[in-house]
């Protein structure tokens, strides 16, 4: 690679670092950041800090997990909400119904939550709906038991339970189907969640948090699209319609016009990275000149769930980086936390917090610079992140 197409590269790669708030730990509120990078993926693994407060670590300054709980249980600027492919996100409160209209209609698993939503509009699945929010009204968060319990209907909620894991529907009742289709719309909200490995979660109508309509309630699914769009150009910087399209799940097919109608606004223009035909946005482009100016030697160390590091075409495009993770894996499970040294890549190392010992455990660790091999940053990091764990020790295996 010429020294040309390296400088090229790296000034791209401040472009992106800057636009996902990873060059310097930001000052502004959580709603601000959350808003800015599209959301956090809400994961329940327990190997680590969840996923989305490891993002928000890596991003905010001094932050602390209790900051996002009492913004998305307390102050309900964020919320929990079905966004990009239909995974669980936090989002702003005042664009959950942009998301959810963006959203609502993408394929997975065979259905989308549009389709199943319209395939339970008879006049006993809306009766059902009905009688459950007459149940929960004025009612405070409750865990999906206690609503069962406080509805009466415990026994046929266990039945239905161990009827769904055998595969047997028969005990279903409406009013259950109604639960989950408030849940996917968010008309029931998570206002709380229970310590424990899972943190289950308490959920509350959003009538009783005084939400008679979410703000953009009704907005047109293409508007919503060119604005959610837009705002995920806007937060990488620097990519292109198929990024994009497996970052949302929608289909890159329906992407590329808003891309042509984004440029023809001006609000964002083509710009070639090697021989990959990209966008950049408006906001970003004067960064393109001052980019190379920006290096920095600020380590942060990312969670493999981080929409940073979701696409791996686009990852290795723009930072010429991979890794493996296994998720499902119940022995062995590998999770690892990428080194992002500046604006490149250094390596990964695999962790896994002991909660019950305190100890923060290095599985492995792989730099694939030797220049990094004894950075200071790099370790400096490490500490930062067990102290964030509460760890009384970080214990690297050999």
């Amino acid at each position: 690679m010429s020294s040309e197409a390296y400088d090229e590269k790296s000034v791209i790669r401040n472009i992106i670092i800057s636009s996902q708030h990873l060059d310097t730990r930001s000052s502004d509120s959580i709603e601000e950041i959350v808003s800015d990078i599209c959301g956090l993926q809400y994961d329940p693994n327990p190997t680590i800090h969840l996923n989305h407060y490891m993002m928000l670590w890596n991003r905010k300054k001094d932050f602390a997990v209790e900051d996002l709980d009492a913004a998305a249980y307390q102050e309900f600027n964020i919320t929990e909400a079905f966004a990009f492919k239909r995974n669980m996100f936090f989002v702003p409160a005042n664009e959950f119904a942009i998301y959810r209209a963006a959203l609502k209609s993408v394929v997975r698993w065979g259905a989308s939550d549009e389709s199943w939503l319209a395939a339970a509009d008879t006049p006993d699945d809306l009766a059902a709906e009905e009688e459950l929010k007459r149940g929960l009204r004025d009612r405070p968060g409750m865990t999906t038991g206690q609503i069962w319990e406080c509805l009466h209907l415990s026994e046929e909620w266990d039945a239905y339970i161990k009827g769904r894991k055998a595969g047997d529907l028969s005990f279903e009742l409406p009013i259950f189907r109604a639960f989950y289709r408030l849940k996917r719309r968010t008309d029931l909200v998570t206002c709380g969640r229970n310590p424990g490995t899972f943190r289950e979660p308490l959920y509350i109508l959003k009538e009783n948090l005084g939400i008679n309509e979410w703000p953009n309630s009704g907005i047109d699914k293409n508007d919503a699209r060119a604005i959610i769009i837009e705002k995920l150009i806007a937060s990488f910087g620097v990519t292109y319609p198929v990024h994009i399209s497996h970052i949302t799940g929608i289909p890159a097919v329906e992407v590329t016009p808003f891309f042509s109608k984004l440029e023809q606004e001006g609000k964002i223009s083509p710009l070639k990275v090697g021989k990959k035909s990209c966008y950049i946005h408006s906001s970003k482009r004067d960064l393109l000149e001052k980019g190379a100016e920006q290096d920095s030697e600020e380590v942060r160390l990312i969670s493999p769930m981080d929409t940073l590091v979701r696409d791996q075409t686009w990852l290795k495009t723009f930072f010429e980086y991979s890794y493996t993770f296994e998720y499902f894996k119940k022995k062995g499970m590998k999770w690892p936390l990428s080194i992002l040294v500046g604006n490149r890549f250094a390596g990964y190392f695999d962790c896994k917090m002991e909660w019950r010992t305190g100890r923060f455990i290095i599985k492995e660790k792989n730099i694939f610079d030797s220049a990094y091999n004894n950075h200071r940053g790099i370790e400096l990091a490490l500490q930062e992140l067990a102290a964030f764990h509460g760890a009384v020790d970080i214990v690297e295996k050999r």
